[in-house]
C-alpha cells in the first residue's frame, strides 16, 4: 500500500524515484558536510534553536531515505 501512494506522489510530481532519492541524498550529505566542517556552528545552532534542531533534519532526512530505499 504504501509503494502505491509513493507511487502515485511520484507521478503527480512527475519525478522518478531514482531522481528524488538523488535530491534528498545530495541534501543529506550537504548537511552531514556542514556539520564535519562547522561543528561548533552546528552545535550553536542545534543548542540555540527551535525545537528542530539540524540534527533532528539530518535523522529525518536519513529516514526519507530508508523509506525510499524499501
Amino acid at each position: 500500500m504504501c509503494e502505491q501512494t509513493l507511487e502515485k506522489a511520484l507521478a503527480t510530481d512527475n519525478q522518478k524515484l531514482e531522481a528524488v532519492h538523488e535530491q534528498l541524498e545530495n541534501i543529506w550529505s550537504a548537511l552531514i558536510d556542514f556539520k564535519e566542517e562547522n561543528p561548533q556552528v552546528f552545535k550553536f545552532i542545534n543548542e540555540n534553536g527551535s525545537e528542530l534542531t539540524l540534527a533532528d533534519v539530518i535523522q529525518a532526512l536519513a529516514q526519507a531515505l530508508d523509506v525510499l530505499e524499501n
